[in-house]
């Protein structure tokens, strides 16, 4: 679930947890939690979302989101 908007503070660095240098992770600084979650099943029975990384790629956390994906999330998110 969505459940707030954070700022990438790092750059990528190998995950210490990890032993492959292909994982890597990043430092987030938290901005505010949303007043609800909206759900990856939400996400995904959205028609406006159907290109986002979230819907087409498997696990990922933090993603860029474009201008015209907030607008939906917002819309989601009833900000």
């Amino acid at each position: 679930a969505i459940v707030g908007l954070a700022e990438v503070i790092s750059d990528p660095y190998p995950d210490p947890k990890e032993n492959d240098e292909h994982l890597t992770v990043v430092n987030l600084k938290p901005k505010r939690r949303f007043a609800r979650q909206v759900t990856l099943t939400e996400i995904k029975n959205s028609e406006a979302l159907k290109e986002f990384d979230l819907v087409r790629l498997p696990r990922l956390s933090v993603m860029p989101v474009s201008k015209e994906h907030w607008q939906v999330l917002e819309e989601l998110l009833g900000e």
